[in-house]
């Protein structure tokens, strides 16, 4: 699954008003399309489209003598770029924006074009140590993994393990490093759409990105249901708005 970056913003409402400006915008070639979720009233879906290179995408995915033949069929045939897509979510209640990948280069330009047409400013979600520490002990059901920064000469600290938050070494780090948790990862405490609870998520402090992975099964997506969730605990954790984390 793409990964997950959180930004905030302050004077935002109207999401029909706001899906109405955002709709059919274009930047060179690359266009919007926007309309308010019928899951959602107070979000709206942003669709960051563009055309890409089809020549890198096939090396991506094939060995070079395979890319190579695939890539000479195609041109035969027209083929030189592939249409693409980003989901992105901008959420009124919670005064989020989603973007659904970890092209920075991207970010930027959606980003950009956003702030833009809407007149507002974007910024990054960053998480404090203590902010982190409420997440996982007040909204998962096991600790996974955790990533401390500047520890003892180590840039990094990482620890791993089941049910982490009773490991002796990780309280110990947190006694020593308060200040110092910069990732963690985590089987949330969330509503789940099918049942199906065997995955973690990484939240970077830093990034205020979010990353899935699953124990027993490889997925590539995860219900809108799950991800907004997610996203308001964090809006809450940070005092971006005060309501239900559920639905």
């Amino acid at each position: 699954m793409s990964v997950i970056t959180v930004f905030k913003f302050e004077n935002l409402d109207e999401p029909f008003k706001i899906a109405k400006s955002l709709n059919g915008q274009k930047s060179n070639d690359s266009w919007l399309t926007a309309f308010v979720s019928k899951y959602n009233r107070n979000e709206i879906v942003v669709n960051y489209w563009f055309y890409e290179d089809l020549e890198n995408n096939v090396k991506k995915v094939l060995d070079e003598n395979e890319s190579m033949e695939v890539i000479s069929y195609l041109k035969q045939n027209g083929k030189t770029r592939v249409l693409k897509r980003i989901f992105s979510f901008v959420n009124i209640l919670t005064k989020t924006l989603e973007i659904y990948t970890g092209s920075e280069s991207k970010l930027d330009e959606i980003v950009e074009i956003l702030e833009h047409v809407l007149s507002t400013k974007f910024t990054r979600v960053v998480l404090s140590s203590q902010n982190l520490q409420t997440i996982y002990s007040e909204h998962s059901t096991e600790l996974k993994q955790v990533m401390f920064k500047n520890v003892e000469g180590l840039f990094y600290e990482i620890l791993r393990g089941g049910n982490l938050q009773m490991n002796g070494k990780f309280q110990n780090c947190m006694e020593k490093f308060p200040e110092n948790l910069r990732v963690i990862s985590f089987r949330p405490k969330i509503k789940f759409f099918n049942g199906h609870n065997r995955y973690q998520v990484t939240l970077n402090g830093d990034k205020g990105t979010l990353r899935f992975s699953s124990v027993n099964e490889k997925f590539s997506w995860r219900p809108r249901v799950e991800i907004r969730q997610l996203t308001f605990l964090i809006a809450a954790t940070l005092g971006i708005f005060s309501g239900s984390t559920q639905n």
